[in-house]
């Protein structure tokens, strides 16, 4: 009975470690030439990693700091001040991409004659529209604040 009771404990804690490991793992952030962002758990070079443990431990500390401050009004005016700061960052960005990729598409237009393929206008507008919804909710965002 010892024996097996030993070895069950000692399965027990070798498969508890690889669900440890994952938890800890790392993702990387990469935007691309376009735009694009990608995360992924992959090593990507030219990417940024991002632990998951340094957010879970950061949420913890903002919980236990909001539960114990006497001013819930003040912690809820800071964290506002920074989605304001965050989103007024992403409207900047979705707005020179907007411009870049309208400037992109009159370039292509006005050069129609040089056999550029049509597909690359329609990616083009596709990208353009998404820019516009982007920004639209972006700004949605901001007056809410």
């Amino acid at each position: 009975m010892k024996i097996g009771t030993l070895l069950f404990i000692s399965l027990f804690f070798i498969l508890l470690k690889p669900s440890h490991a994952v938890a800890g793992a790392d993702i990387y952030k990469y935007v691309d030439k376009d735009g694009n962002i990608t995360f992924t758990n992959r090593r990507i070079s030219n990417g940024q990693k991002i632990s998951l443990a340094s957010f879970s431990r950061n949420a913890g500390q903002s919980l236990s700091r909001s539960k114990h401050s006497p001013s819930k009004i003040t912690s809820n005016n800071e964290r506002d001040i920074t989605r304001r700061q965050i989103l007024e960052k992403e409207l900047a960005t979705e707005e020179k991409l907007f411009t870049e990729t309208q400037t992109s598409l009159t370039q292509i237009k006005d050069n129609e004659n040089t056999g550029i393929l049509p597909e690359k206008s329609v990616q083009l507008k596709n990208k353009l529209f998404l820019h516009q919804r982007n920004i639209a909710a972006l700004r949605k965002e901001l007056s809410k604040l």
